[in-house]
């Protein structure tokens, strides 16, 4: 009886990867989105490709440019985060 079991899947996106579509799907030009939220496109850079973390303040710029809830944000940065800690202790045990 499975019921009542959390699925865990083997896929988790980082928030950077999630915006990365989005931004694509409007057309919207990366560097000038990086201007918009207030970040260095060095640093824009890192947290679209994974290697930055998503912080509130940038969650609720996002929310303010994209229609897109903080919450939403805020939500898939924790999931990718617990994802990338329960592999290691997977990993460890």
């Amino acid at each position: 009886n499975d019921k009542g079991k959390e699925i865990f899947t083997d896929v988790t996106l980082h928030p950077g990867e999630v915006l990365t579509m989005e931004l694509e799907a409007r057309a919207i030009k990366k560097s000038i989105f990086a201007a918009q939220i207030g970040l260095k496109p060095s640093h824009f850079s890192e947290l679209l490709h994974g290697k930055r973390h998503l912080s509130a303040a940038i969650a609720l710029k996002l929310e303010k440019l994209l229609g897109i809830s903080a919450e939403y944000w805020m939500r898939v940065q924790v999931y990718h985060d617990l994802f990338v800690e329960r592999n290691k202790v997977s990993e460890a045990a």
